[in-house]
């Protein structure tokens, strides 16, 4: 096991604060193209748009987002559902 140095890399400090945070969670991830996303699918969910290329991490929409992050607890089973959306 390593260390990873993330501290210049906020797309990637974001993403693995998210998975820490829900550590003790039962986790289920998708990841799927970029042009596959459709805000009418996470209406309910908290959607954060990332720019790799600028370091930008926002929950507005970006102009040019390199991903997309969607997160969707569900309560009643007590999961929560990441869907990370990129370019392949």
């Amino acid at each position: 096991m390593r260390k990873l140095e993330v501290n210049k890399d906020k797309s990637l400090a974001f993403l693995l604060g998210i998975i820490y945070g829900y550590r003790t969670a039962h986790i289920g991830l998708e990841i799927k193209d970029l042009t596959e996303f459709d805000k009418k699918n996470h209406i309910n969910d908290r959607v954060y748009y990332l720019n790799r290329k600028s370091n930008t991490v926002s929950s507005e929409e970006l102009e040019e987002p390199t991903h997309i992050c969607a997160i969707r607890e569900e309560k009643q089973s007590g999961k929560v559902l990441i869907f990370i959306y990129k370019r392949r």
